[in-house]
């Protein structure tokens, strides 16, 4: 059951994100980057370390935040799963404070922001 609302939870962020006109609705910066607007997806120009410090500029009590692998073309990789960060009450968190406890692998990734009722889509690379 858990899966199947997480599956939904993503889709829903991931899907907003690739429609929204705007990438980057509110600021956010991984290890000190801030995200450059773009279309489709916002980008962090330069690779983070999986222990980034992840920062939201953003008033809203719980920010969800969906990390998922993605391939040269930017395209979801079958069959990952993606990583899930909550922030509650805070703006900051760090990269590999996922919600099952594991670090993300060297590679690239779209990362779904979900705030105030928007959703920011970031490109980004582990090292």
């Amino acid at each position: 059951m858990k899966r199947l609302l997480l599956f939904f939870i993503v889709s829903a962020a991931f899907a907003h994100g690739l429609f929204a006109s705007d990438s980057l609705p509110f600021p956010v910066s991984v290890g000190g980057q801030a995200a450059k607007d773009g279309t489709p997806f916002a980008k962090i120009e330069n690779p983070v370390a999986a222990d980034a410090e992840l920062s939201v500029q953003s008033k809203d009590a719980m920010i969800i935040v969906n990390v998922n692998a993605v391939n040269a073309k930017n395209e979801p990789v079958p069959g990952s799963t993606p990583a899930v960060i909550l922030l509650q009450g805070k703006t900051k968190t760090n990269l590999d404070k996922t919600m099952d406890g594991k670090k993300l692998a060297a590679g690239n990734y779209v990362m779904s922001v979900v705030s105030e009722g928007k959703t920011a889509s970031i490109l980004l690379t582990i090292k």
